[in-house]
């Protein structure tokens, strides 16, 4: 099996490819970055697929973010304007609006979507294409495709159900780029690099509240005992949540190859409680740390370097998608020692697109 994790700026990009237990390789695309992410990568990796005379067996849609669904939405217009040929067997995507006759609690069937003024291309598409979802993505639904397991960790339905809420009247436009105002509680009004890892106070913490975020689609991936964890922008509190229901805990952690930090490292993300419940080696972090919001925060990475319940001989690897002076100036005032006594690397990508992992 192997990974890519596609540079999409501060944004999330990303595709399995593996060989199934039927003999056949498949891919599975999870989210798309921006509008540009898919001029920059995601065509030639589409075509590429294509010319293999391969699918995109499943395209995991988390949220409706732009720097998610953004290269979605240019994929669909190429596909609109015959450039490419659509070769999606298949979406995971919970649609922000629901049909006019569900219940806003009752949406185990949606039949489809209502009208959106503004536009919500993917549902309009997946309507047109007969391929809208017949059931909602939500926590704790699993999938077995071609021997890659597949399991749900967010949204839950209440937070899905939020989501639907705050969109029922089509008058509402769709909150495509976070809000400044979302993140004042759990944001830094400058990057928090200047400070030592020694010097967070990690007693203080503030979930994130976006209803967008709280409505995205996270899971874990599985493959001959190989997992991934893909976290998406969730809410760290329904991580932790479907983590226990799957019997996970502080002394029974879930053991992964690799986790794809929340909301591109950003600390309203990232709780103690989530990370003492994993064990990994690696995270990655999909941003490129000059963005407004100043992402990944540092303390987000400290959280994790020094979440009580680490076991300190497990040597920990800090991947970013970029390699810029701005992620590598995060450790510059720990000096050299700092690495040794916390037991991490950071590591940059030597591709100008992005990282491959096999696994």
């Amino acid at each position: 099996m192997e990974i890519y994790f596609y540079q999409a700026d501060c944004g999330d990009a990303a595709r399995i490819c593996y060989l199934g237990n039927d003999d056949f390789f498949h891919n599975v695309l999870i989210d798309s970055g921006r509008s540009k992410t898919f001029r920059h990568i995601l065509i030639e990796q589409i075509k590429g697929i294509k010319s293999k005379e391969e699918y995109i067996d499943l395209w995991i849609t988390s949220h409706i973010h732009d720097d998610h669904i953004g290269g979605i939405v240019k994929y669909i217009k190429a596909v609109q304007s015959g450039e490419i040929q659509d070769i999606v067997k298949r979406w995971f995507y919970n649609p922000p609006r629901i049909a006019v006759k569900t219940s806003i609690d009752d949406q185990s069937r949606i039949s489809s979507p209502v009208s959106i003024k503004q536009g919500d291309l993917l549902s309009q598409y997946l309507e047109e294409t007969q391929q809208f979802p017949q059931e909602d993505i939500v926590n704790l639904h699993t999938e077995n495709l071609y021997g890659l397991e597949i399991t749900v960790l967010s949204p839950s339905k209440e937070k899905l159900n939020e989501l639907r809420t705050k969109y029922k009247d089509e008058d509402v436009q769709l909150e495509r780029i976070e809000n400044e105002s979302i993140s004042i509680p759990i944001s830094v009004s400058n990057n928090d690099y200047l400070k030592s890892i020694d010097s967070f106070d990690l007693n203080k913490w503030t979930e994130d509240k976006s209803v967008e975020n709280g409505s995205s689609i996270s899971v874990i991936t599985e493959f001959q005992g190989k997992r991934v964890l893909w976290l998406a922008d969730a809410h760290p509190s329904d991580i932790v949540s479907s983590l226990k229901e799957l019997g996970y805990s502080a002394s029974n952690k879930i053991e992964c190859e690799w986790v794809k930090v929340a909301h591109h490292g950003s600390k309203g993300n990232s709780s103690d409680e989530l990370y003492s419940m994993i064990e990994c080696s690696n995270y990655l972090f999909s941003a490129n740390g000059e963005n407004r919001d100043y992402l990944p925060n540092k303390e987000a990475i400290v959280r994790i370097l020094r979440n009580s319940n680490r076991d300190m001989e497990n040597k920990y690897n800090i991947v970013f998608t970029y390699d810029n002076d701005t992620l590598r100036s995060i450790f510059s005032i720990d000096g050299a020692e700092t690495f040794e006594k916390w037991n991490f690397e950071v590591r940059y990508p030597s591709s100008e697109k992005f990282i491959k992992i096999v696994l």
